[in-house]
C-alpha cells in the first residue's frame, strides 16, 4: 500500500470517532435543554407559589414590555418575546416561538432551542456565550425588551 493512502481501518476509526462526537454534542444539547427547561418550571412555581401567576404578569407597553428585569424566564418575558418575533403571544416558548427567534439570530431554524441557539442570543445580547440560559441572559433580554431594543 502506498504512503499516505487511507486503509479501511482507518475509515471505520474516523468514522467511529465522528459518530461518537455527534453523539456526545447531542448529550450536551439534551442536558442544556432539560436545565434550560427545569429553570422555567422552577420560576414559574415559585411566581405561582408567591401568588404571582399568569395574571400577575405585566402585560407589554407599546414602547417596551414593561417586564420585571429579575432574570426569571416566565410567561410575560415569553409574551414580551413572542410579540416582537410576530408570532402568537401564549406565553409558552415552544416550537414557533424559538423557531422565529433562531431566525432572528440567523441560526438553523429547527424549533429545538439548543446549546448553539442559546449561544447565538448569548452573543446578540453581548452576555457570555456558554450556551446554557441563565439569570444574566435572561436579564439582558428583559432590559431589551423592556427598552424596545431587541
Amino acid at each position: 500500500m502506498a504512503r499516505g493512502e487511507e486503509t479501511a481501518a482507518d475509515r471505520a476509526k474516523k468514522a467511529n470517532e465522528k459518530a461518537r462526537e455527534e453523539r456526545a454534542e447531542a448529550a450536551r444539547k439534551a442536558g442544556a435543554q432539560a436545565r434550560n427547561q427545569k429553570a422555567f418550571e422552577e420560576a414559574k412555581a415559585a411566581r405561582q407559589k408567591a401568588g404571582g401567576g399568569a395574571a400577575a404578569a405585566v402585560a407589554p407597553k407599546a414602547a417596551g414590555a414593561g417586564l420585571a428585569v429579575d432574570g426569571e424566564w416566565g410567561p410575560a418575558t415569553t409574551k414580551a418575546l413572542q410579540a416582537v418575533l410576530g408570532v402568537a403571544q401564549d406565553g409558552e416558548f415552544g416550537p414557533q416561538t424559538a423557531s422565529a427567534l433562531q431566525a432572528k439570530l440567523g441560526v438553523a431554524v429547527d424549533g429545538d432551542f439548543g446549546p448553539n441557539s442559546a449561544r447565538a442570543l448569548q452573543g446578540y445580547l453581548g452576555v457570555p456565550q456558554d450556551g446554557d440560559i441563565g439569570p444574566q441572559t435572561v436579564r439582558a433580554m428583559q432590559e431589551r425588551l423592556n427598552a424596545g431594543t431587541f
